[in-house]
């Protein structure tokens, strides 16, 4: 079972806590299900609430979390998108040139992205167009 189908059991209310099997109750994750949960406005507080006593306080078992849910949400399930970040072919390229540059990940370079000014990125990129290094990024993702 994945986590979307745990909030909307949580919404639906078809099957409690005890219906589970040991597979499907250690699917049940809780930073996953307060995550999903907080794209719903509404529910904000309930999920503020409800975190400050998981993670690393830990004092609700995820058992405790189902039961809070289950009691708490209303049964009308409306799905809420999930939000993702996105991420143009552009800045793909922009990134694996500061990452050669840098000497760092591309995952790294998204942030030098947004903290330097496009007229540093468009000099750092000038010196490696032509360089043979982009050639060994375009090896590697083979």
């Amino acid at each position: 079972m994945n986590p979307f189908e745990h909030v909307k059991n949580l919404h639906t209310k078809k099957r409690r806590w005890e219906d589970f099997n040991d597979e499907e109750k250690k699917s049940f994750n809780v930073f996953i299900i307060n995550k999903t949960l907080s794209f719903n406005s509404n529910y904000l507080n309930i999920v503020n609430m409800v975190q400050n006593y998981t993670g690393l306080n830990q004092v609700l078992s995820q058992k405790e979390v189902f039961n809070l849910y289950y009691s708490l949400l209303p049964t009308k399930f409306r799905f809420y998108r999930w939000i993702k970040g996105e991420k143009t072919k552009k800045d793909k390229e922009k990134a694996e040139y500061l990452a050669i540059h840098f000497k760092i990940s591309t995952r790294e370079a998204y942030d030098y992205l947004n903290i330097l000014d496009k007229k540093t990125i468009k000099s750092i990129i000038k010196n490696y167009k032509n360089d043979t290094s982009r050639k060994t990024i375009q090896s590697t993702k083979k």
